[in-house]
């Protein structure tokens, strides 16, 4: 029997969620959205453990050119590019932790921050770990994923994160297994997908995070 995830959280934002980051201490997450159509960019904190989207700040510069980079006990910050064709051109733009203001004068950037992020590693095709999870899936699932996989174990699980389908219309799966080789669960993340990605789920302090279909935001324990 598949065992259910328990404390289950998704919310579902207003555009692409690009990047998502932990706050240290705390049970929130800071996400980065991206709206191709109107090309802005916004961040916002989400308290998982108690449901709540706490604040929504639009990219402070209004440019596309931004991206979240670190966040500290007191601090978003956000590097920005200055240059298109000269990516060392960049400065920092912050934004409070608390409240997502914009912090108007010259940040002094925190750079001391804890990094509770486990992230999985990712294996592409031809490599020797990708055709190893490849027999195993085939194995136990009866599914020949593609391009590459996304692994990682945590406690006595196993996460794998893989891709099936036809050029320009993948799918991705997100799997858990017991370290003994006992399917737990298994959610499909994305679909008509043009590539696979980087980090399609991470774990921060027992729990799973993971996007589906690139603007849910889903999470829930895991031990």
């Amino acid at each position: 029997m598949i065992e259910k995830p328990r404390s289950k959280f998704s919310l579902t934002l207003d555009a692409t969620i690009w990047n998502v980051l932990p706050v240290p201490g705390k049970a929130w997450v800071i996400a980065e959205e991206r709206n191709d159509s109107t090309r802005q960019v916004s961040f916002a904190a989400i308290d998982y453990k108690n449901g709540k989207l706490l604040w929504r700040s639009s990219s402070p510069t209004e440019t596309w050119w931004i991206n979240l980079v670190r966040v500290t006990n007191e601090q978003v910050q956000l590097k920005i590019f200055e240059n298109t064709s000269n990516p060392d051109k960049t400065y920092w733009q912050v934004l409070s932790l608390e409240n997502g203001a914009v912090i108007q004068e010259d940040p002094k950037i925190e750079t001391e921050y804890t990094n509770e992020v486990v992230h999985p590693f990712q294996y592409r095709v031809g490599e020797g770990d990708f055709e190893t999870i490849k027999i195993f899936l085939n194995e136990r699932l009866n599914v020949i994923p593609i391009l590459g996989v996304e692994y990682v174990e945590f406690a006595d699980l196993v996460f794998i994160s893989y891709y099936f389908g036809n050029p320009g219309t993948f799918n991705n799966t997100l799997v858990c297994f017991k370290k003994t080789g006992e399917l737990l669960w298994q959610e499909e993340i994305g679909t008509n997908l043009k590539g696979i990605g980087v980090n399609t789920f991470f774990l921060v302090a027992n729990q799973l995070f993971f996007v589906k279909n690139k603007t849910e935001l889903v999470t829930f324990g895991i031990v």
